[in-house]
């Protein structure tokens, strides 16, 4: 019976539909700051129009070389970090360049047109990460110095170090204005000791702090091109460490997985939601189970996913189907006949 539930757990076939692949939208935003329009790039969440909730946004500089490595990366934690809106802003050269401390043209078209914009068209919760690499990444790094909010977390990989400029900002400030900072995750990929040398001066400045919320990760099989991948995966499990409950917790039942989902949402401060190919498998195994609460589960699990999945009724009959084409008739049988009992309208439920 075990070996069947974990094939369940983790084999069940999730029912893809086919439709146009688009990468992400391209939108044009006049600058007054920039003096001209910039594109920009949004990739939204795929159950976006279909659910009422705000969702937290991933903002990647160097969008015109970066989206498309992170929105794979993104793709592959399904289940591991939350659903985001990701925005891609493009830039590049002098314009990302710090000035002494000092607001750059760039920085206040991220701060005050690129992210209001964002903000006021999308349903956005106020938890945001702001993303670069290269000199994207020490942009980041100026960009978390000056402290200028509205982001919740920074991610600088494979920054340009070797100018010293960084380095030199972080030590000329007092250790409780750095105390003070925002969470801040630094890479760094096998580059030599010219970009080494600075990322280790900057990682014992900051880790000398005790209880501060700054990472370091050095990917020494990795290339400044390569690093981007494994930055970003790291970088996002690292922030979402234990979003994906444990198998056992999975198992342990309805109370125990909806209480899990309640707290991140509490932690994040936006709403999670347990998956729909969690929902579905757990609905097969309690649907084949003997075990005494194996109905009283199955009820609670089926009427989530009615409720609050926007295609939970689509997925549910998903299960049942499944089930009764594979030698588990009775089994789908009875999931079909509690989702009716959600929804005696759907047409599954009329003869």
């Amino acid at each position: 019976m075990r070996s069947l539930l974990i094939a369940l757990l983790i084999c069940f076939p999730i029912v893809v539909n086919a439709s146009e692949f688009v990468l992400a939208e391209k939108l044009k935003i006049h600058s007054k700051f920039l003096g001209e329009d910039r594109t920009i790039l949004v990739k939204l969440p795929e159950q976006y129009h279909k659910i009422d909730k705000k969702y937290p946004v991933l903002y990647i500089l160097h969008a015109q070389w970066d989206m498309l490595s992170s929105l794979s990366t993104v793709d592959l934690l399904e289940g591991q970090v939350p659903n985001f809106i990701v925005i891609g802003v493009e830039g590049m050269g002098k314009e990302l360049r710090p000035d002494q401390g000092k607001s750059t043209a760039f920085s206040e078209f991220l701060a005050n047109e690129v992210v209001p914009y964002i903000n006021h068209n999308y349903n956005t919760a106020s938890f945001s990460i702001l993303s670069g690499h290269s000199n994207s990444g020490r942009f980041v790094l100026d960009y978390w110095l000056n402290n200028k909010a509205p982001f919740s977390q920074y991610y600088a990989f494979s920054p340009s170090l070797e100018d010293g400029y960084i380095t030199g900002r972080v030590s000329d400030l007092a250790p409780k204005n750095l105390q003070a900072m925002p969470p801040l995750t630094v890479t760094i990929a096998n580059e030599g000791e010219h970009m080494q040398t600075p990322f280790n001066h900057l990682k014992q400045t900051l880790t000398d702090i005790s209880e501060t919320p700054f990472t370091f990760k050095k990917f020494p099989q990795q290339s400044h091109r390569t690093t981007k991948h494994h930055s970003m995966q790291f970088a996002l499990q690292h922030t979402f460490e234990g979003w994906e409950p444990s198998y056992e917790l999975k198992m342990s039942g309805y109370d125990n997985l909806t209480k899990h989902y309640r707290g991140l949402s509490e932690k994040f401060g936006f709403q999670a939601l347990i998956p729909t190919n969690t929902l579905q498998r757990l609905m097969a195994h309690y649907a084949i189970s003997n075990s005494e609460n194996a109905a009283s589960e199955l009820e609670r699990h089926i009427a989530y996913t009615v409720k609050e999945i926007s295609t939970g009724v689509e997925a549910t009959i998903e299960v049942a189907d499944y089930l009764l084409n594979n030698g588990h008739a009775e089994a789908g049988k009875t999931i079909l006949e509690e989702m009716c009992h959600q929804t005696k309208e759907h047409p599954r439920c009329q003869s």
